[in-house]
């Protein structure tokens, strides 16, 4: 199956220039020729200098052993070597082909629970039973999860994308009937992070 990337990268200028604005649409156009997948770049909204990138392949091999050092990837990496830094990248088991990530929302929420190995299972069963409820909060936008594959230490990561109207809307569903059964996910895991997202084009 399929595979998406996951990547944070943080800004070095307050605001891109032209140039880097025009080697970002590139990484887009190239990367996604190379890959047969779409490639987007999301602005966080907590702080504008954190850029994410998701991209699909067909196998970590692909991204890794193909692309990665390529001629047209170490291209674009020197265009854009005093322009951005990356600050992680993995990879995480969802289909790209699906197209179900919330990119057609105006915002999207991104949410990293880390989870303890032993407990991956009980995790999977609360957040398949929860995760109904969270459906009919995020309509008309929908929701994608995957776990992390190439994953840092024993632990495990669940990443959740859900689409919203507006940062507050994601907040107000913590706060309804709805996330009560959603909520019980919080026993199984160690932690999370929530930030939120917006498409860039870079026009």
């Amino acid at each position: 199956m399929p595979i998406t990337e996951f990547a944070l990268l943080r800004l070095k200028e307050q605001e891109p220039s032209a140039k880097t604005k025009s080697s970002l649409r590139d990484v887009v156009k190239q990367q996604s020729a190379w890959s047969k997948h779409p490639v987007n770049f999301l602005r966080q909204i907590e702080d504008s200098g954190l850029v994410y990138l998701l991209g699909g392949w067909a196998s970590v091999a692909e991204h890794f052993g193909d692309w990665i050092t390529s001629a047209p990837n170490q291209r674009l990496l020197a265009e854009l070597k005093d322009a951005i830094d990356i600050e992680w990248l993995f990879h995480l088991d969802i289909d790209p082909s699906a197209r179900n990530i919330p990119l057609d929302a105006p915002v999207l929420g991104i949410t990293r629970y880390f989870v303890e190995a032993s407990r991956k299972d009980e995790f999977e069963s609360i957040f398949q039973a929860g995760a109904p409820h969270l459906g009919e909060y995020t309509a008309p936008y929908s929701y994608a999860g995957g776990w992390r594959i190439d994953k840092d230490g024993e632990d495990e990561e669940f990443v959740l994308f859900s689409g919203w109207n507006k940062v507050e809307d994601h907040f107000g569903f913590a706060e309804s009937d709805a996330f009560k059964e959603f909520g019980k996910i919080k026993s199984a895991i160690k932690g999370a992070e929530i930030k939120h997202a917006h498409l860039e084009k870079w026009g």
